[in-house]
């Protein structure tokens, strides 16, 4: 993964590049994928998934791989996927959040 600039722009206002994201797996099968400021340890939430969400990631990343390798008539129809695998993935993570943080 490439490195990401943040600033701890809730806390300390820390600036530092981001190397790997932390996750951890919460009740129920849902994981919590954050990162830390290392000045003062606030976390920071991206996003939250369960087993439902995670498969549908994998099912986009095998999308991915076979964009790489397909025509361009082909390629269409695999966008259109694409952008409904998205959407879904948006639908889903959204759902988990609200379940957890209420």
């Amino acid at each position: 993964m490439e490195p990401i600039y943040a600033k701890c722009n809730k806390s300390c206002g820390h600036k530092f590049y981001i190397q790997h994201f932390k996750k951890d797996r919460l009740d129920h099968a849902i994981e919590k994928t954050y990162f830390s400021c290392p000045k003062c340890g606030r976390e920071y939430i991206c996003f939250y998934t369960d087993e439902s969400t995670r498969k549908l990631y994998a099912e986009l990343r095998e999308l991915h791989r076979e964009m790489k390798w397909i025509d361009r008539n082909g390629l269409e129809r695999l966008k259109k996927k694409e952008s409904t695998l998205k959407q879904m993935i948006s639908n889903s993570t959204a759902g988990v959040r609200k379940m957890i943080e209420g």
